[in-house]
């Protein structure tokens, strides 16, 4: 057995003792191996995992990724051609960044490496254990996958039905037990204005936490509307399982990066258009966007104990996009939420917010819904001469 070391300080992931990855830092093995890990993926990530390993070959792992929505979602200004930065531009070699100096890499063979755990780490570095293809490789998938399990020896041997049952329970506990972890580290406190994380990390878990302060109150939404907690559990999950494979920060800061073009924001006949982010419309209940469009004639900002003060202006935004007749009903929805003593301004606007984070990142979205600190004017940041009107009234 060969032995791999990688430098603590460099390697942008904490390694896993259950993740095998596919290592062919020379490409020795495109033409004998990679056809087999292409058309058997499915079936290989499968007898993995039935002997408790997790199976990562890189150039495989996009196509099993919905990468071109989770862009989108960073990247609303992509058009339909638009080339997107899959994890499968980044090569083995990639690898090779973290791998301790004087190793000689032009020598290893096409194989598999696996981390051996703490017990064989040094101070500074990683100890991963290299086994090539050709010790354990066989035209059966299944007597593959068992024989390499067997040699490692991390669950023993391929489960039984019983115990591979037991196993995949427990799989999903623990993943239960990480989605929970992950929403109590970021989502105990009401969420506020914070400034944009630098870090990946930062940013999606600032997005999550936002979604799911937007979430805590009823909305109607339609049912072709993405929900954004999946998406974003979903770019939780790919990030990490892409670090796992050895995809370093700066490949996943291109793939996620926001874009720092903001679209014009164009109001129709009361309904809210998105131009320059493929002519989107930002879809909300009317009351709710009767109190946004509100704010779009207001720049200077409107606190929440003025409202009472607009009441006729939200009026007559209301009854211009409502579709009701009653007018009682009306005149009772506005008095509502232009109280100062309920909370209803304060559930329409996480509406409005919720509505535009189904659409793009948080990066992006702030700079459209109604935002400001406690006490102080709301307003929409968007600058002015990007807000255009027709027909509004």
């Amino acid at each position: 057995m060969q032995y791999i070391s990688f430098y603590k300080d460099r390697l942008p992931f904490k390694p896993k003792t259950n993740v095998v990855i596919y290592f062919d830092v020379m490409q020795l093995g495109a033409k004998k191996y990679y056809e087999i890990l292409y058309d058997y993926y499915d079936i290989l990530v499968e007898e993995f995992r039935r002997g408790g390993l997790e199976f990562c070959f890189l150039p495989k792992i996009a196509d099993h990724m919905n990468l071109d929505k989770i862009y989108r979602y960073f990247n609303p200004d992509a058009g339909e051609d638009a080339i997107i930065p899959y994890a499968s531009h980044y090569r083995d070699s990639d690898l090779l960044e973290y791998v301790v100096a004087g190793f000689d890499a032009s020598r290893l063979e096409p194989g598999l490496i696996q981390y051996k755990g703490e017990d064989f780490d040094r101070e500074d570095t990683y100890t991963y254990a290299f086994t090539p293809m050709s010790e354990f490789y066989s035209n059966s998938i299944i007597d593959m996958v068992d024989k390499y399990v067997s040699m490692h020896g991390v669950r023993g041997a391929l489960f039984d039905i019983d115990s591979d049952v037991q196993f995949r329970s427990q799989q999903v506990g623990e993943e239960q037990l990480q989605q929970m972890q992950f929403e109590e580290a970021f989502c105990e406190e009401p969420c506020s204005e914070s400034p944009s994380s630098p870090s990946l990390f930062g940013r999606l878990t600032s997005a999550f936490k936002i979604r799911k302060e937007a979430g805590r109150e009823e909305c109607r939404v339609q049912p072709q509307e993405e929900d954004v907690e999946a998406v974003m559990s979903e770019v939780q999950m790919l990030v990490e399982r892409l670090r796992q494979s050895g995809v370093g920060e700066w490949a996943l800061q291109q793939l996620f990066q926001p874009t720092q073009k903001l679209s014009r924001l164009h109001v129709r006949y009361g309904r809210i258009f998105l131009p320059d982010y493929n002519n989107v419309e930002i879809k909300m209940p009317p009351l709710s966007k009767a109190i946004y469009l509100l704010y779009l004639h207001h720049p200077e900002g409107i606190k929440f104990s003025y409202l009472p003060d607009y009441r006729k202006e939200l009026l007559s935004m209301y009854e211009m996009i409502s579709g009701r007749d009653n007018r009682d009903d009306i005149r009772r929805s506005i008095d509502d939420v232009t109280d100062p003593t309920r909370n209803s301004i304060n559930e329409k606007c996480s509406r409005i917010k919720q509505a535009f984070l189904r659409v793009f990142d948080d990066s992006i979205a702030r700079n459209y819904y109604i935002t400001g600190e406690r006490g102080e004017a709301k307003k929409i940041l968007l600058p002015q001469d990007l807000i255009t009107w027709e027909n509004h009234r």
